[in-house]
């Protein structure tokens, strides 16, 4: 491709409270070997209270910017985001994270050969240890409720060289804009956080678009390395977080309802699923949380609503 062959990318970034993060992400995708005029960048802010709006609007006033009056959460900060773009690809990626100068090149030239491919995702590694990864694509087990990463936690040995189908993807994806127009926007009410990317992959899917990762595109992800993660302080802030504790439960019963193939499968996975999270997850927000009683009355309440499918 010639430099003028490229098409608008839209690098759609939503952000809360992580004003040095997403300073960071911004600064790796200016460094990229993309065109920069075919470059549109669009950070939609969801409510922070660290004075990020007024820091981007000053020191990049060439990035799009969005504030919401309140918070939303990331599925309908996507959206918002989504909406204002003017990209043929879209490029989501969550605050922090590094992006390599090819990524996005190497996304693009993978998709304008693969019209059939409607979500390309780059390989992903902890920041803390670039060698590391920490998401090569998804497995999920529908019986099991069960989600693994591939390669999570290995160190990259070269291996993984071309690209293979994935049932989803978190955090860094590039999707086509034609395929958004098809399938429709991420569900921001079903899934507002937790189990969003998966809806949203799975009605890709559904349509007859492949889901890839792309092993020549690469980011770098600041989340606990898998020997920290556990005691890692940012990190458990999701089990002492009421809304994320809540909609941790209930999404993973909603999604499997949703998706499962039968109906045997349906009620296998719905009982895997309370099974672990009353075994597996209880203990460790209980653990992290002074009011026990008002932690598991959260959880008990993500169960019945996901039974319910309540919105």
């Amino acid at each position: 491709m010639t430099y003028n062959d490229y098409p608008l990318v839209s690098v759609v970034i939503p952000t809360h409270n992580r004003k040095d993060k997403l300073i960071r992400l911004i600064d790796s995708l200016l460094k990229s070997n993309y065109p920069r005029n075919k470059l549109e960048i669009i950070v939609v802010d969801d409510a922070s209270t660290d004075g990020t709006c007024d820091t981007i609007r000053q020191l990049y006033p060439e990035v799009k910017l969005r504030c919401n009056d309140e918070e939303k959460y990331v599925a309908e900060s996507r959206n918002i985001g989504i909406k204002i773009s003017r990209g043929k690809y879209i490029f989501l990626i969550d605050d922090d994270n590094i992006v390599d100068p090819n990524t996005i090149k190497e996304l693009v030239e993978f998709m304008e050969k693969n019209p059939y491919v409607g979500v390309a995702a780059p390989l992903m590694y902890f920041l803390k240890d670039p060698r590391r990864i920490w998401c090569a694509g998804v497995k999920r087990n529908y019986w099991l409720t069960i989600t693994k990463y591939i390669g999570y936690g290995k160190i990259d040995d070269g291996t993984i060289t071309s690209p293979y189908e994935s049932e989803d993807f978190p955090n860094a994806f590039m999707v086509r804009k034609e395929v958004i127009d098809k399938v429709g926007l991420f569900n921001s009410k079903l899934f507002p956080i937790h189990y969003e990317e998966s809806d949203f992959c799975q009605r890709i899917r559904k349509a007859g678009y492949k889901v890839m990762l792309v092993p020549t595109a690469k980011v770098w992800h600041d989340v606990p390395l898998p020997s920290t993660r556990f005691n890692n302080r940012d990190n458990n802030n999701k089990y002492m977080n009421m809304t994320r504790i809540y909609y941790t439960v209930r999404n993973r019963i909603i999604f499997h309802r949703l998706y499962s193939k039968n109906i045997l499968q349906k009620i296998i996975s719905v009982l895997s699923a309370i099974s672990i999270i009353l075994l597996h997850y209880t203990p460790r927000m209980l653990r992290h949380n002074r009011n026990k009683f008002k932690t598991f009355s959260t959880i008990l309440k993500g169960i019945i609503d996901g039974l319910l499918m309540k919105l």
